[in-house]
């Protein structure tokens, strides 16, 4: 018994217990007791009758909390043999006062209550709650994380941050970012589930102001942006619309204008747009400038089964080389300097479903020619700084005044390109060609331009109408139609005479294939004030040097002089150049 009670280890075990605490061997001799157990023990009642101290030796039995009454005071006695082969007969016993035992018993019940509010917090509050020692080992994590994560919590348990990201359970991982960073950080976080959360890390310090702890929470924002994706594509879709209804009010009811024709040259084209308009075929159109070939665009798109779709039309002339590739096909955010923040749809996704005009395609650089050129085979497009391929359903109806088999020989146009364009060859012939066209649009224009001015009754003499049906047109039916709108707002009287027709139309200059000697560059028919004859010539060389030109510096050196003497000879004689 000695070497018992000379044990260190017991003795202060014994020493620091608060309870009462006694050891009786199977007789209830007392053997050892602590200092509240000693003051106890002389004043204990026989508590034998109620506890067999044979039976807990020889059964090994235990007693908890059996009542007991020790000066008025109630405790709880707990009695339990010493688990030794050398004292097997020695029995310990706790006495615990019952007030104090049921504070603590209710103390305890109010912790297991709130570590089940805690629990069901953790399981419920968040999506996934994450925690982590400070080296970025799991230690717990909520149920959650099954569906988000694709990976059970016992699985997560015990691992480090760093392997469950390298092995793509969610990226980035926020507990990483927050170690390296040392303090709170919020992420946008992609899981292999497909989902998207927002991740808080907060760590937690010591007194030292190490991190030994860090817990996340996690918010699943997928459908949020799943709509913000929607709400993009509707706002890109509208600019679609917007785009197609400002370039239909900009075309001034140009639409209605080319269908007013009487040529059979204009009837078989007619007829040929409107087989192949049903179908989604590439259109090529040619011809010169001002022939119509936008008019012919929007007439095909109107009767195909795109017309419930957007209308996109891009000018390829008009759009700097650096520009144009991130019109067609968009960019991401971040792409280039200048770029917009949330990056920006290409008139290829504008145009989806429906139909993409592009207009002096012969103008378009090589190197968008190649990207073009794989749109139409794979029918798909990638935004520029981007990685993900972008399906398109959109029909192309392309335009050029020039001639692309030459440039395709030239090596200026990509042959490959230029098949994959000429599905269904659309040639419109110049108005000095079908000069039965003419009278109907003049007609036509007159009414258009009468009418928007408030104007009645205006009309053309005969003679003035035969010196348009002769006129060489240069520039077309625009050239026709700026004249006809010209004539309407200038001209006082309600009939346009002879007269009032620019010198170069009135004064009846031949076109080339009338002039009497082909071998003569200039025919004078009469004798007429030098200086309206200098303006009949320069204005017929200006429009004969504009023909299949696509700048005013061509026709500079054309013509030998300096562009700034162009633009002045266009201003002065009201000439316009291009579309």
């Amino acid at each position: 018994m000695k070497n018992l009670v000379d044990s260190q280890l017991i003795q202060d075990t014994f020493l620091s217990l608060p309870s009462a605490v006694i050891v009786v061997n199977v007789r209830g001799e007392l053997m050892m007791a602590n200092a509240s157990g000693s003051r106890l023990y002389e004043y204990l009642p026989d508590y034998s009758k109620s506890i067999r101290l044979d039976e807990i030796c020889k059964q090994r039995k235990l007693i908890l909390g059996h009542p007991i009454r020790v000066l008025g005071t109630d405790y709880l006695l707990s009695a339990a043999p010493l688990d030794s082969k050398e004292y097997h007969d020695l029995i310990v016993l706790v006495f615990e006062e019952a007030s104090i035992a049921g504070a603590i018993k209710q103390q305890m019940k109010e912790y297991e209550a709130t570590i089940q509010d805690l629990q069901t917090i953790f399981e419920n509050s968040y999506d996934v709650i994450y925690v982590s020692d400070g080296k970025g080992v799991t230690l717990r994590v909520s149920s959650a994380c099954e569906v988000l994560w694709g990976k059970r919590p016992e699985e997560l348990i015990g691992r480090t941050v760093y392997e469950l990201e390298k092995e793509g359970v969610y990226y980035p991982s926020a507990t990483r970012i927050a170690l390296e960073r040392g303090k709170k950080v919020q992420i946008v976080q992609q899981t292999r589930t497909g989902r998207r959360l927002m991740v808080v890390s907060t760590p937690i310090r010591d007194s030292a102001g190490n991190i030994v702890r860090v817990v996340n929470a996690s918010k699943d924002i997928t459908e949020l942006h799943e709509l913000e994706e929607q709400i993009r594509n509707l706002k890109e879709i509208i600019e679609g619309y917007r785009m197609q209804f400002v370039q239909l009010q900009e075309s001034q009811s140009d639409t209605d204008r080319a269908l007013i024709y009487r040529s059979k040259k204009m009837e078989d084209i007619m007829s040929l747009l409107g087989r192949v308009a049903v179908v989604d075929s590439t259109i090529l159109i040619t011809g010169e400038s001002g022939v119509g070939k936008e008019i012919l665009a929007n007439h095909v798109h109107r009767l195909s089964p795109r017309a419930d779709y957007p209308l996109i039309k891009i000018n390829c002339a008009a759009i700097p080389e650096s520009l144009l590739e991130s019109e067609l096909f968009g960019y991401e955010k971040g792409a280039f300097t200048g770029a917009q923040k949330n990056g920006k749809a290409g008139l290829f996704e504008l145009a989806n479903k429906g139909t993409l005009f592009l207009d002096e395609i012969g103008d378009m650089p090589l190197s968008v020619q190649a990207k073009l050129l794989r749109v139409l085979q794979e029918r798909e497009i990638t935004r520029i700084g981007g990685y993900n391929p972008i399906p398109v359903d959109v029909r192309i109806i392309a335009a050029t005044n020039k001639d692309l088999q030459t440039m395709v020989a030239k090596g200026t146009f990509r042959s490959d390109l230029y098949y994959r364009l000429n599905v269904i060859p659309v040639y419109i012939p110049p108005l000095r060609e079908r000069r039965e066209d003419i009278v109907p649009l003049v007609n036509k224009f007159l009414s258009h331009f009468a009418q928007k001015i408030h104007r009645n009754n205006v009309s053309l003499s005969k003679k003035a109408m035969s010196l348009l049906e002769q006129y060489d047109w240069p520039g077309n039916v625009r050239e026709l139609r700026n004249l006809i709108e010209r004539l309407v707002v200038t001209v006082e009287d309600d009939i346009i005479d002879a007269d009032d027709l620019p010198a170069h139309i009135s004064k009846g200059v031949p076109r080339p294939a009338d002039s009497p000697d082909r071998n003569e560059p200039i025919v004078v028919r009469e004798v007429l004030p030098l200086k309206q004859a200098q303006q009949i010539m320069e204005t017929q060389l200006l429009q004969l040097a504009a023909r299949d030109t696509s700048t005013l510096g061509e026709i500079a050196q054309k013509l030998m002089v300096n562009q700034s003497t162009i633009t002045r000879k266009f201003q002065k004689y009201g000439l316009q150049f291009g579309k």
